[in-house]
C-alpha cells in the first residue's frame, strides 16, 4: 500500500481529532511512518476543526499537505484552496466538480449503533476502505482506546463493508439532505452533539 496524504475538515465537537488520532495510532501499529498536525479554534464552540495527516513505508521529510490524496468532509469550514483527488463528505458538502461520495454519518451512528459518536468511527472505516488499509482486529484493538472499543470496532467495520451500490441507497440524490450542515449549525449555536444530531433530523426538510 502507498503512501497517503490526507486531511479532515469539520467543526469543534464532530470528532475530528478522534478521527485522525485513531487513524495514526492504527498506522503506527501497522508499521507505518505516521505524521499528523491538528489546526483548529480553541477559542469558538463549534469553530473550524482540521487534521492533517501523512503516511508512509519510508521516513516523511515534508509534513505539509498542499494536496491531498483524500479528503473526509464532515463539515465546510477547511481551506477551499486545498486539492484533493477525492472527497468522501457528509450529505450536501461534497462541491460541485469534486470526484468522491456523500454518506450521512452522525445520522448512520444513531440509526447503526445508537450514538452519534460512532458515525466518527464510520467515517473512520469508509476513510481506510478508500485509502485501502488493511487493517486487522488485533490492529484495531491496540490503536483504539479502551472504551467502547468493540462498538468502535463494529463501526469502523460497518464504514469499511460499504459498497457504492449501499452508499447510493444510503442516499438517493433526490432526497439528498444537507443533515452534516445543520448537525454544525447547532453545535455552533451551544448545543451538545448528542442534541444537535436530533435537533438537524428535525429540520429536515
Amino acid at each position: 500500500m502507498a503512501g497517503k496524504s490526507i486531511v479532515i475538515d469539520g467543526v469543534g465537537g464532530q470528532g475530528v481529532r478522534v478521527i485522525g488520532s485513531t487513524m495514526a495510532s492504527l498506522l503506527v501499529v501497522m508499521g507505518y511512518e505516521v505524521t499528523l498536525l491538528f489546526d483548529y479554534d480553541s477559542s469558538v464552540r463549534g469553530g473550524m476543526s482540521e487534521a492533517f495527516l501523512k503516511y508512509d513505508r519510508e521516513p516523511i521529510s515534508n509534513f505539509v499537505v498542499e494536496c491531498a490524496d483524500v479528503v473526509l468532509r464532515l463539515a465546510d469550514r477547511g481551506p477551499v484552496h486545498l486539492s484533493s483527488d477525492y472527497v468522501i463528505a457528509d450529505v450536501g458538502l461534497k462541491r460541485p466538480g469534486e470526484v468522491g461520495e456523500e454518506i450521512p454519518f452522525m445520522q448512520l451512528g444513531v440509526d447503526k449503533f445508537g450514538r452519534d459518536l460512532f458515525g466518527n468511527m464510520i467515517a473512520l472505516g469508509r476513510l481506510l476502505c478508500v485509502c485501502d488499509v488493511d487493517f486487522t482486529d488485533e490492529h484495531l484493538r491496540d490503536a483504539l482506546p479502551s472504551k467502547y472499543v468493540e462498538d468502535n470496532i463494529a463501526a469502523i467495520k460497518w464504514g469499511y463493508g460499504l459498497e457504492r451500490e449501499s452508499i447510493l441507497a444510503l442516499v438517493p440524490e433526490q432526497a439528498a439532505s444537507s443533515f452534516a450542515e445543520r448537525y454544525a449549525q447547532t453545535v455552533l449555536a451551544g448545543t451538545a452533539p448528542a442534541e444537535a444530531v436530533g435537533l438537524a433530523a428535525a429540520l429536515k426538510g
